[in-house]
């Protein structure tokens, strides 16, 4: 057996970004959840979904298979839209659900 079939090949960009991808959505539905449990409302609302989109941010870049990502800017747009989509569907959809006699 040669040292070259016993070494693990690296990940493909392409299953790196899946994973970004599914990470932040993760932190889109967590983020959603705790917003609207926390019955926040309006600015602060959409304040805190910013912040749990930067530390998504931060833990993407941070964590280990992601660091030698060649396209710096994959950090920060994989998954933009869908995490913002999905984080304000989750926290519309859970602050009614927790809280219904507070709807006007």
């Amino acid at each position: 057996m040669s040292s070259q079939t016993s070494k693990q090949s690296a990940p493909k960009p392409e299953g790196l970004y899946r994973r970004m991808y599914y990470i932040r959505v993760l932190f889109a539905v967590i983020g959603g959840l705790v917003t609207g449990g926390l019955n926040i409302k309006g600015e602060l609302g959409i304040a805190v979904g910013v912040a749990v989109y930067l530390a998504s941010y931060v833990f993407l870049k941070s964590f280990g298979p992601f660091r030698g990502i060649p396209d710096k800017n994959k950090y920060y747009m994989t998954g933009i839209f869908s995490y913002f989509l999905l984080w304000f569907s989750t926290w519309v959809i859970s602050i009614n659900l927790l809280y219904p006699s507070a709807l006007p």
